[in-house]
């Protein structure tokens, strides 16, 4: 019988950041829904432009500022169900390799 290979502390972290922040945008959400003053500062933005317009913006900025990746599914990104009432889907997340480390 073959022993399972063994991984890697790096291998094991990153197994792990990846289980956080796939659904990081949904956590984002749920957080702004449950903080009464980031909900309210939310809640203005909406008011002044449409609320599907600054979802995905606010979503682009998470990526961006975590500097992650796209999860893929058959060649498009991965879609989420979300738990916040604040937002209808949103793009799953992983984070992007990096070679020689």
């Amino acid at each position: 019988m073959a022993k399972n290979k063994m991984v890697t502390a790096e291998e094991f972290v990153e197994k792990s950041l990846n289980h956080f922040l796939i659904d990081i945008t949904d956590k984002v959400f749920l957080m702004i829904q449950d903080i009464p003053g980031l909900r309210q500062e939310y809640l203005d933005l909406v008011s002044a432009q449409d609320d599907e317009r600054l979802n995905a913006y606010v979503g682009k900025l998470i990526k961006k500022r975590l500097g992650l990746g796209d999860v893929m599914a058959y060649g498009l990104p991965a879609m989420g169900e979300p738990q916040s009432t604040l937002i209808r889907t949103y793009t799953k997340h992983c984070l992007n390799r990096v070679s020689g480390s």
